[in-house]
């Protein structure tokens, strides 16, 4: 059950990732000189895992886990780093933004073993609803901003 927590820590911080998108005000038409260092910065700091709905049905020990984690994965990140606790998870990695553009990004988030997982997503006021591309965590879901 090892590898299964892990890679949930790893999917739940996928999606904690895509939350730094950079915002484009209603106002202002210009975007920061550097959007992906903009949105690296937004991203900083601990967000909760609120839902996740997986692409496929997962077996019953990744849906089992799943369920443990809602309302109760913490993930934080530091630099371009981060740690993701939660009931049978404690694991880590780094992250990257490869693209951000107004509210939205793209990136990855690689495991302790350096396996790389893709996730896209937009900003909305304190939440990030992204969207995972890599099984077995293939869905979308919601990070929220810890309070």
């Amino acid at each position: 059950m090892q590898g299964l927590s892990h890679r949930a820590g790893v999917a739940a911080a996928l999606a904690f990732a895509l939350a730094a998108l950079p915002g484009c005000g209603g106002g202002q038409s210009s975007q920061p000189a550097n959007p992906s260092a903009a949105a690296s910065q937004r991203l900083q700091g601990g967000w909760h895992l609120v839902g996740f709905a997986p692409s496929l049905e997962l077996e019953a020990p990744l849906k089992s886990l799943l369920d443990a984690q809602l309302q109760t994965l913490n993930i934080t990140f530091t630099g371009s780093e981060f740690t993701a606790m939660g009931p049978g998870v404690d694991t880590g990695g780094r992250y990257e933004i490869t693209d951000a553009s107004c509210d939205s990004l793209s990136g990855r988030v690689y495991d302790r073993a350096g396996a790389g997982y893709g996730i896209t997503g937009q900003f909305v006021g304190t939440q990030f609803r992204f969207t995972s591309t890599d099984s077995p965590w293939a869905g979308s879901g919601v990070l929220e901003r810890a309070k």
